[in-house]
């Protein structure tokens, strides 16, 4: 397998998904290491010394890249979504309905931090029913029952297309 490591300095964790795997080179040491991410913080990977299990989540890295050591099923997938109803209130709770299968609908928790920006802090965006989204996200939902959405752009509104399909169901 060949792996280039393109990233230095902190990984931005709440920009991946729990479980995703990474390949770092620590500042202190030559040889790389797995480590996984939990909820704020790494775990190293097969690591049985249980006094250093756990790397803080804003620790400096030489290098380090993702990686998926669980092949072949990568834990994210890109997706296109209509939004049903957006959470005025916070990133979490929005719900979509896949645009391959709009019978399918998704609870989510956006956690795109310039999506966030954009719409909570500096509002510049505005959404609403049958906004068409390009959303990088996890393949299944986490213990609350929500699928994490770590990238998401909006490129178009077929309001109408969707409320016809949603007629017909």
């Amino acid at each position: 397998m060949k792996i280039k490591l393109t990233h230095t300095g902190a990984i931005p964790i709440n920009e991946y998904p729990d479980d995703q795997e990474f390949i770092v080179i620590r500042n202190n040491e030559l040889a790389p290491m797995f480590i996984c991410k939990k909820s704020s913080y790494f775990r190293i990977v097969g690591d049985s010394n249980l006094h250093i299990l756990h790397i803080h989540g804003r620790e400096e890295f030489l290098a380090w890249e993702p990686v998926s050591l669980n092949l072949p099923s990568p834990t994210l997938i890109t997706r296109r979504l209509w939004l049903e109803t957006p959470c005025l209130s916070g990133s979490k709770n929005w719900v979509f309905r896949l645009y391959e299968d709009p019978r399918e609908r998704i609870s989510t928790w956006i956690r795109d931090p310039q999506f966030n920006q954009d719409f909570f802090t500096d509002p510049k965006l505005l959404v609403g029913f049958g906004d068409v989204f390009e959303a990088t996200m996890s393949k299944i939902s986490n213990s609350d029952g929500l699928v994490e959405i770590y990238k998401i752009r909006q490129i178009g509104n077929e309001s109408e297309k969707l409320r016809k399909l949603l007629d017909e169901l």
